[in-house]
């Protein structure tokens, strides 16, 4: 055996088994362990390139133009932590670890599987095989929960939801990727013509997979779906590539389908609930309009009081709610009528039912101004009416989107040039939102490559995208049969980078990975780059190892028992629950000395948007304390620390009123303390700092309190409204008081 070949046979290896470790690991930033992989990729790409690099293999880092893009590209995550325009340190270090990782097996496959036809079928034929276990585990969380102690050993979310959500938590993004798997499958479906079994297998494959994406009900994806289909086939019509017989039996087949649909959506049967709480949702309600609800129903239950409760509830575009009637049922047979008044921003109305002691209740009949509404279907299932029938403008899901792009370029405004590093949306959309929400994601993968790694990294995203394209068209030019796959792979993969401008699918490790892999076999025929360039090799040959080391030490202090966050601090530092763990034990355990404050002060400094409240209530109490116990110098020089960090660190939720006053609360209590400083020593120090702290109050107050109480006005209850308010009134009205005391 070639023992030069015996590093790329491991290497092989590595990729197949990282796809098949992809496609068990799946779920949200939060829960998965991303940690296990990014280990095994990044720390053997530095073992490989290392072996490389001693058996004098040149070019193993830069061969084409693509291959400048992606460096370039991969750099532009670091720009942030250089240049220390940061807004976290653990999400940028974090978001570093991820992309090299993901960078390393676009090494991996661009030196291992590019040029070998054969070995990209296999790589092809992985993915469409272990996206079975996605397809499983989807239709057992539908169902019936069997695998529920396998989610738990593979630390997968657990989320409950009426769509099909599988392993991923998120229905979009399993739809897309699914989409781009279908593909696959359908290529290796017409490239196995002469061989029957493997066509029935993959066959198999492609209708559970079509039946998985529909229960997801994602909208956005069937319609990028069908749009790519419709290409294709136009395409293949052109060419002369689809017989006219096949032509006609899609045109029939599909005919079918929607006399079925347009026949089912109007055939009902009685909704019959027997569980403990069944909601249906109305949707296509206008605003500030009456509306007359009418039920036939009959109620079932052998006891003498009511047990059915029936609210409708408005659900308006802010996702709060308002019960806008309700009554009780007991043992009762007849009609109910109720006339409800919808508000300015409302999105749908909902019918909760509640039968608390699992009777039996049977809405016959429901009328909505006279009008029959079906609240079940008989001969076609519920998530595929809502398919086709919710998609329009008005829908919540399209009209936030929007909201976050414009919060996503308010951000990029101050962040364009170096970017604000990983988690930059999380930290900063609380800032710049135009009304409470709360979203992880900025559900657009261009907006987040720009506001997180800057004007370079999205020129590079940009070039990366356009190469390849490039270079798609040139192998389409060619008409090379024996690149089938590719193109085949081109068009999978452009409904997941066309659903991730719209959607945060790239947030996904499995995602990324499989984009970037791929993105190296597509661009396989672009002409080599011939010049030697050797430094290169040996810089990124040592990033990598800083890379697979960082992996490896986070997966390490992720998994070892510490009570008290102490080995985990140690080994990786970056991560944050490490050092607030590390801080609440010492305030805990009443320590008091100078290495709790630095501790503090770096938590601040390298975490200015988390748990903002707390750290700045535990300094301030400290600094009280240093100053009532003699510690003056201390005291002080912590003192103007805070308030630095006080005028130049916005709120994290500008209308979350709540944490606002908190956040006032805190100041009234240190300003309360050094008047009383000031009255005992009379010392000038003290009233003046004092007024610097009620002048921040003021700003707080000036700048948050009548836009968060307009807002809370018009979403909430108005007498909590107004408690929260007031509260936050009397403790501005404290501080000035103390101005003039």
């Amino acid at each position: 055996m070639d023992k030069k070949n015996i590093i790329d046979k491991i290497g092989f290896f590595v990729i197949i088994v990282t796809i098949i470790m992809l496609n068990m690991f799946i779920g949200s930033n939060i829960k998965e362990p991303i940690w296990i992989i990014q280990a095994i990729v990044s720390a053997f790409t530095a073992i490989y390139l290392i072996i490389k690099k001693i058996q004098k293999t040149k070019n193993i880092i830069i061969k084409r133009k693509i291959d400048i893009a992606v460096l370039v590209f991969m750099i532009s995550t670091t720009i942030p932590l250089i240049f220390n325009t940061y807004v976290s340190l653990e999400g940028t270090i974090n978001f570093i670890l991820k992309y090299w990782s993901i960078y390393g097996l676009y090494i991996l496959v661009n030196n291992i599987v590019i040029g070998d036809n054969k070995k990209i079928n296999i790589v092809v034929n992985t993915l469409i095989f272990s996206s079975v276990i996605v397809i499983i585990f989807g239709f057992d969380k539908f169902t019936f929960n069997i695998f529920t102690k396998i989610y738990e050993i593979l630390n997968s979310v657990n989320i409950e939801d009426t769509r099909m959500i599988s392993t991923f938590g998120y229905a979009n993004t399993l739809a897309a990727y699914l989409s781009f798997v279908i593909v696959l499958a359908i290529g290796q479906f017409v490239k196995n013509k002469d061989n029957i079994k493997n066509r029935i297998i993959y066959g198999i494959y492609i209708l559970l997979a079509i039946i998985t994406i529909i229960l997801t009900q994602s909208k956005m994806v069937l319609a990028i779906d069908a749009l790519i289909i419709l290409l294709f086939i136009i395409f293949q019509i052109k060419n002369k590539k689809i017989s006219k017989k096949w032509i006609f039996v899609g045109i029939i087949g599909i005919e079918l389908f929607f006399i079925y649909f347009l026949i089912a959506i109007n055939i009902d049967k009685p909704l019959v609930v027997t569980d403990e709480e069944k909601t249906c949702v109305i949707r296509g309600i206008e605003s500030n309009i009456d509306y007359n609800l009418y039920f036939n129903i009959d109620a079932n239950t052998d006891k003498t009081y009511d047990v059915f409760k029936i609210k409708i509830v408005e659900v308006n575009r802010y996702f709060t709610e308002k019960v806008l009637a309700r009554f009780n049922l007991g043992d009762f047979t007849g009609t109910k009528s109720l006339n409800i008044h919808t508000g300015d921003l409302v999105d749908h109305i909902e019918i909760r039912i509640e039968n608390e002691l699992n009777q039996e209740i049977t809405i016959n009949d429901f009328r909505i101004n006279g009008k029959k509404y079906i609240l079940e279907y008989k001969i076609i299932p519920e998530p595929l009416v809502r398919v086709f029938t919710t998609f329009n403008f008005k829908n919540s899901s399209v009209w936030q989107r929007a909201d976050f792009w414009q919060d996503s370029l308010d951000i990029i405004k101050d962040n364009w040039v170096f970017g604000a590093g990983g988690n930059a949306w999380r930290m900063l959309y609380g800032q710049v939102q135009d009304y409470l929400y709360y979203a992880k994601e900025a559900h657009s993968y261009i907006l987040e490559v720009w506001m997180s790694f800057g004007i370079v990294g999205i020129a590079s995203y940009i070039i990366i995208i356009i190469l390849t394209i490039k270079s798609v068209i040139n192998i389409f030019k060619k008409q090379d049969k024996k690149n089938n796959n590719i193109l085949i792979i081109a068009i999978g993969l452009s409904i997941i980078l066309i659903h991730s401008c719209m959607d945060f699918d790239m947030s996904y490790l499995i995602i990324e990975m499989i984009v970037f892999m791929f993105i190296a076999i597509l661009n396989k025929d672009e002409t080599e780059i011939k010049s030697d360039l050797k430094i290169i090799d040996i810089i990124i040959s040592i990033a990598f190892l800083a890379v697979g080391i960082g992996n490896i030490l986070g997966l390490v202090a992720d998994n070892i028992k510490d009570e008290n966050m102490y080995y985990g601090n140690k080994l990786a530092s970056w991560v944050s629950k490490y050092n607030y763990n590390e801080i609440i034990y010492y305030e805990n355990n009443n320590i008091q000395d100078e290495d709790k404050i630095n501790k503090i002060k770096k938590f601040i400094k390298e975490e200015p948007y988390l748990y903002q409240n707390i750290m700045y209530e535990i300094m301030s109490n400290q600094i009280i304390k240093d100053f009532n116990n003699g510690n003056i110098d201390r005291a002080k020089t912590n003192i103007d620390y805070l308030i630095n960090v006080l005028n130049n660190v916005k709120v994290e939720r500008i209308y979350e009123i709540e944490s606002i006053q908190k956040r006032s609360e805190i100041l009234l209590n240190l300003s309360q303390s050094l008047d009383t400083l000031y009255k005992e020593t009379q010392d000038d120090y003290y009233k003046s700092t004092m007024e610097k702290v009620i002048d921040i109050i003021k700003k707080d107050y000036e700048k948050y309190r009548y836009k968060a109480y307009d807002f809370e006005k018009s979403q909430f209850d108005e007498l909590i409204t107004q408690y929260k308010i007031e509260f936050y009134d009397r403790t501005y009205n404290d501080a000035l008081n103390l101005l003039g005391s």
